[in-house]
C-alpha cells in the first residue's frame, strides 16, 4: 500500500482532539504518513512537525483541523487550495453560537470550499473513517476493533460516533464508512447520506439525527429516494422526541428538531426505518441485511424448539405487531406427518417426537420451504453450541438449519433467549456461515422484528366496520357518565330528519359532531366532524357524516341520529374502566385524544383505589393538584365497582378534558357484558 499523508493542524501534546486525532490514524493504519502542523512544537507523539500547511511535503489525503476559529479558517483555505480531498474541522464557534463573528466565519468556510473537489466535515465535528481504506480522522476516543463491512455509519452527533460503531462491532456487523457532521456547514446529514449510497461496499445506512431544518428537507427526500432506488436501507435514529430533549438538540446543533409524527411519516413514505435506540439501529441494520428474498411475504416463521420458547415468541409477536406467517395448508399437513403426538402445528412451532430430522422432509425443511414465509427464526432457550460430544445433536442441527437457509434463500436468525456466553464453535459457525444472524436479546431481535414485518393493522382484516349490540350510543355513554358524577361537555341529541341548527340554537361554536351509531371508532369511519363555526353549518355536516359512515359499510337503519356537543379546550388524558375476567375490575389513566396511541403512556390500577391512587394515577398523565379531576377519577371507578356503571364490562372515556380548575368528558364509550 502506497503511504498518504494526513496533516493534523494544532497538534500539541496538550490538545486533546488532536492526539485522539494521531492515535486513531496510526492504530488503524501504521502506513500512514500523519504530519502534525504547529509552530509551537518540534515533536508532537514522537512525530516530526511542519510549522504550517504550507510545510507540507505533499497535498495530504485529508486533515485534521482544531485551532481556534478565525486562524481554522485560513487553515482550511489553504488546505482547499491544496486539493485536500476531506477536511476534518473540529474547530467551534461558527454558525451554532449565534453571534455575528461566527455567522461570518461560517459564511467565509461555504465561499472557500464551495465549488472544489474538497469536502468539508463539521464545523464542530469529530470527522469520519474509512475501515475499508483504513483512514481514521476521527478527533475523539475512537473504536477501531470494527471489521470492514457494508454498514455505513452517519451521526449528527460527535460524541455518539464512537459508541454507534462500537454497537456495530458488538452486533458483528462490520463497518464501511462513518462521520459526524456537526453544524454541516457543507456537508450535512443528508449530504452524507448521499455519499454513503454511493459507495459500493456500502448496503445499510444507519443514522443518528438531531434534527430536519426547511433548507434540508429537500436533500433528505432525495437521498431517501435515492437509497430506496439503489437497493440501501437507510435506518434512522432520532433525538429530541421530547420538548426537554428538543431543547438540548437545539441548543448545539442549530437545527429545527420539528414535529416527530410528521417526521415518523415522512420516514415511512419513503421506506425509512425508524429505530428506538442505538441497540435497536444496529439489531435492524443486522435484520435489513438478512435480506428478504423478492417477492417472498412479508412473515416471520418461528421454530418454536420448546413449549417456552414458542409461548414467549408469541407473546413478544402479539406485544410489537410481529406479523406471523400462516403456514400453507400442505406445510401444515405435511409437518403433522413428521411431528409426534402432542404437537403445536402452528406458529410459533411447538413439535415434539419427530419422525424424521434429516434431508428435505425435516420438519425445519418444510418451514423453509413455505411459500408464506419470509424469515425464520429459531429462539434458542439453553446455552449455545459447543464442540463438545455431548452437544453434537445441537451442532448437527444448526448447520442444517444453515444448509437450509442458503439452499432456499431464506433468511435465518438464531436468537439467544438469555445473555449466554459465545462459544468458539458458534464463532467458528458465523464465519463459516455469513449469510446466518446469530444474536442476543430475543426482546430487541422482535422489537426490530416489528418495524421489517409489521402486523397488519386490524383495519386491515376486516371487511367493513365494528358494529354489535354491546356498544352503547356515544349519547348513552355519555348519560349514564354523567350520572356516575363527571361533568360532560354541554350537548344536545338530534334526531334524524330534526334540524340540527334548531336544536343546537342554545349551544356555542364551536361544535362537534358525532354520529350516534351501535359503532366503535366512529372517526375513522367519517362519523365525527370537529370545529364546525356555525349552526347554519350543521345541516350538511351531519348529511356529510351520514354518506361517510355508509360508504364505509354502517347499516343505515342502525343510525339513530347525531350528538352536537361545544368544544372544550385543555389537557386531554384518557380513563379506561375494564373487567378482567380473572384479574377483576381495573382502571387504566393515560395520555388522551390523538396521543393515545402515538404515545402509549399510561397507568393501570385494580379496584378499588387505595390512598393517592387517583393523584398518582392522574400526575402519570401530566394533572397533578387538581381536585376535580381527581373527584371525577374516584367517582367513576367507585360507579364501575359497586354503582351505576357495575353492570357495564367496558367504560371509556377519551378525552376528559382538563383545564387548570375543571374537567369535562367529552368522549364515552359503554359496552355491556357479552
Amino acid at each position: 500500500m502506497s503511504r498518504s499523508t494526513i496533516a493534523v493542524v494544532g497538534a500539541s501534546p496538550r490538545n486533546f482532539w488532536t492526539q485522539c486525532a494521531i492515535h486513531n490514524l496510526r492504530t488503524l493504519n501504521p502506513d500512514l504518513d500523519v504530519v502534525p502542523v504547529t509552530p509551537t512544537h518540534a515533536e508532537v507523539a514522537g512525530l516530526p512537525t511542519v510549522p504550517g500547511v504550507g510545510g507540507l511535503p505533499e497535498a495530504p489525503r485529508a486533515a485534521v483541523v482544531a485551532i481556534r476559529r478565525e486562524a481554522s479558517v485560513e487553515a482550511v483555505r489553504e488546505l482547499t487550495e491544496l486539493g485536500t480531498p476531506d477536511i476534518v474541522l473540529v474547530s467551534d464557534g461558527f454558525g451554532e453560537r449565534g453571534d455575528d463573528l461566527g455567522r461570518q466565519l461560517h459564511a467565509e468556510l461555504i465561499d472557500i470550499v464551495s465549488g472544489t473537489g474538497t469536502r468539508l466535515w463539521g464545523p464542530n465535528c469529530v470527522g469520519f473513517a474509512d475501515f475499508h481504506e483504513r483512514v481514521c480522522a476521527v478527533a475523539e476516543p475512537a473504536w477501531l476493533d470494527a471489521a470492514a463491512g457494508p454498514v455505513s455509519i452517519i451521526s449528527q452527533s460527535g460524541a455518539l460516533l464512537s459508541a454507534l460503531v462500537a454497537a456495530a462491532t458488538e452486533e458483528h456487523l462490520g463497518v464501511d464508512f462513518c462521520a459526524s457532521t456537526g453544524n454541516g456547514a457543507l456537508l450535512g446529514v443528508a449530504e452524507a447520506i448521499s455519499l454513503a449510497i454511493s459507495r459500493a461496499t456500502t448496503e445499510v445506512i444507519c443514522v443518528y439525527l438531531e434534527g430536519i431544518s426547511t433548507e434540508q428537507l429537500p436533500v433528505f427526500v432525495d437521498a431517501f429516494e435515492r437509497a430506496r432506488e439503489a437497493g440501501k436501507q437507510i435506518i434512522v435514529l432520532k433525538s429530541g422526541v421530547s420538548e426537554r430533549g428538543g431543547r438540548v438538540v437545539l441548543s448545539h446543533t442549530a437545527s429545527i428538531s420539528g414535529s416527530d409524527a410528521v417526521l415518523s411519516e415522512l420516514l415511512r413514505e419513503h421506506g425509512v426505518l425508524r429505530a428506538d435506540g442505538i441497540d435497536e439501529l444496529m439489531r435492524l441494520a443486522t435484520l435489513s441485511l438478512a435480506g428478504v428474498k423478492p417477492g417472498r411475504p412479508r412473515a416471520v416463521s418461528i421454530l418454536g424448539g420448546s413449549g417456552g420458547a414458542a409461548a414467549l415468541c408469541s407473546d413478544l409477536a402479539e406485544r410489537h405487531g410481529v406479523n406471523l406467517t400462516v403456514f400453507a395448508d400442505e406445510t401444515i399437513a405435511r409437518i403433522r406427518e413428521l411431528a409426534g403426538p402432542g404437537s403445536f402445528v402452528d406458529n410459533p412451532l411447538d413439535v415434539i417426537g419427530v419422525k424424521r430430522r434429516e434431508g428435505d422432509e425435516s420438519v425445519n425443511s418444510r418451514v423453509f420451504a413455505d411459500p408464506n414465509t419470509g424469515l425464520v427464526l429459531m429462539p434458542w432457550s439453553v446455552q449455545l453450541p459447543s464442540d463438545s460430544p455431548e452437544q453434537a445433536v445441537h451442532t448437527w442441527n444448526w448447520d442444517d438449519l444453515a444448509r437450509l437457509s442458503a439452499e432456499h434463500e431464506m433468511p435465518l436468525v438464531i436468537t439467544s433467549m438469555a445473555p449466554v456466553p459465545v462459544t468458539d464453535w458458534v464463532r467458528d459457525y458465523q464465519a463459516r456461515h455469513p449469510h446466518v444472524s446469530v444474536v442476543h436479546n430475543l426482546r430487541l431481535t422482535f422489537t426490530a422484528l416489528a418495524k421489517l414485518f409489521p402486523a397488519l393493522p386490524d383495519d386491515e382484516h376486516t371487511t367493513g366496520p365494528e358494529t354489535s349490540d354491546r356498544v352503547l350510543s356515544e349519547a348513552d355513554s355519555r348519560d349514564l357518565v354523567e350520572a356516575a358524577g363527571t361533568p360532560v361537555v354541554r350537548g344536545v341529541r338530534v334526531d334524524r330528519g330534526d334540524d340540527p341548527a334548531a336544536v343546537a340554537s342554545d349551544l356555542r361554536p364551536p361544535f362537534a359532531v358525532k354520529i350516534i351509531a351501535p359503532i366503535s371508532h366512529k372517526s375513522r369511519l367519517g362519523g365525527v366532524a370537529l370545529g364546525i363555526c356555525s349552526p347554519d353549518d350543521l345541516p350538511a355536516t351531519t348529511k356529510q357524516i351520514e354518506a361517510s359512515v355508509t360508504a364505509a359499510g354502517v347499516d343505515p337503519g342502525t343510525i339513530d341520529g347525531y350528538l352536537v356537543e361545544e368544544m372544550v379546550f385543555g389537557k386531554e388524558i384518557l380513563i379506561g374502566l375494564n373487567t378482567d375476567p380473572v384479574l377483576g375490575k381495573h382502571v387504566v389513566v393515560g395520555l388522551g385524544g390523538t396521543a393515545t396511541e402515538l404515545a402509549n403512556r399510561s397507568t393501570t390500577r385494580r379496584l378499588p383505589l387505595h390512598p393517592d391512587d387517583a393523584e398518582h394515577l392522574l400526575r402519570t398523565a401530566g394533572v397533578t393538584e387538581h381536585p376535580a379531576a381527581r373527584k371525577a377519577l374516584t367517582q367513576l371507578c367507585e360507579a364501575f365497582e359497586h354503582g351505576g356503571l357495575a353492570d357495564y364490562e367496558t367504560v371509556e372515556i377519551n378525552p376528559l378534558i382538563v383545564t387548570p380548575t375543571e374537567c369535562w368528558a367529552a368522549d364515552a364509550v359503554i359496552t355491556r357484558f357479552a
